[in-house]
């Protein structure tokens, strides 16, 4: 008996060559989104974690690269990552990792610029915009912990990175902790950080006031920061894991002392509505994050 004939041995050379190609094409479609559905997302399944370093346990909130997202537009980069409010002209909050290796002999970038990677129709702040207004050009993610190289540096210089801040808090409390911060890698652990403006209304040096500048940049009434700290960069947490949390009222007030203003992280994410470190399981996350860690 003579072989049946297939469907295969029906089509030509070129049919076959075309229908290959189109197995193919399929079979790659079905890979990448396979491979998308694995990623994990910033508020993701708890004990997964991100490729970026900065938000290595998930973001705060969710923001987006999209223009429409105009008040959590997404900025990724290898220095940090944040969330950018054109409303208020400032960041909602910004994440970095900090390791001994990011910290070095470079100078202060000469002045603060517009970020390039606004789209276009958002509000690009310049420098002058904080000129005489009484309160200090505040870095989120501090200069200092980027200044391994002059390239890092000049991002911790865009006005996406920085806030209305008084005086007094910027140049106090708030930079002695940023500087407990580094002090704590010098025996190779990693932090991850995440900090931020709330609420609206601060008092600088000519008194207070709700925004400064034209256009109008939101004076917040505070500024807050969360730390969860790591013996190395290949550590997960665990229930002993060590956290920090800092809530700084945004006036002439405030002592040097960083110590009297630490409170636990679940306080500070009941008080701005954010969720830090999303993908830390819960059961780790629930005790580490309802310590009060005032350090050594």
């Amino acid at each position: 008996m003579a072989p049946r004939n297939t469907l295969l041995d029906q089509l030509s050379p070129t049919q076959r060559i075309a229908l290959a190609v189109a197995v193919l094409v399929i079979a790659g479609i079905i890979v990448l989104v396979r491979a998308w559905k694995e990623q994990p997302s910033p508020t993701g399944e708890p004990g997964q974690t991100l490729t970026n370093r900065n938000i290595r346990f998930g973001m705060p909130a969710e923001a987006k690269a999209e223009p429409a997202s105009k008040d959590a537009y997404l900025i990724e980069r290898e220095q940090y990552v944040l969330s950018y409010n054109d409303s208020k002209k400032t960041p909602n909050w910004v994440c970095w990792n900090l390791k001994r290796s990011d910290i070095g002999d470079t100078r202060r970038a000469p002045g603060f610029e517009p970020d390039p990677d606004l789209p276009p129709g958002f509000h690009h702040i310049r420098q002058s915009d904080y000129t005489s207004s009484g309160f200090d050009r505040g870095h989120m993610c501090p200069s200092k912990d980027r200044s391994d190289t002059p390239e890092n540096n000049k991002f911790t210089f865009f006005t996406t990175n920085i806030v209305p801040q008084s005086p007094k808090c910027n140049r106090g409390a708030w930079e002695r902790f940023e500087s407990h911060c580094r002090d704590l890698t010098r025996d190779g652990s990693e932090l991850y950080i995440a900090a931020g403006p709330d609420g609206e209304g601060g008092t600088g040096e000519h008194g207070p006031h709700n925004t400064i500048g034209k256009p109008s940049i939101v004076v917040p009434a505070a500024v807050w920061k969360v730390v969860l700290v790591l013996p190395n960069g290949e550590a997960t947490p665990t229930q002993t894991t060590r956290t920090l949390a800092v809530w700084m009222p945004n006036n002439q007030t405030i002592t040097d002392d960083w110590k009297s203003y630490v409170i636990s992280i679940t306080d500070v994410e009941n008080r701005t509505g954010y969720k830090f470190f999303p993908l830390v399981p819960d059961d780790v996350a629930t005790t580490i994050k309802n310590r009060i860690d005032r350090g050594p």
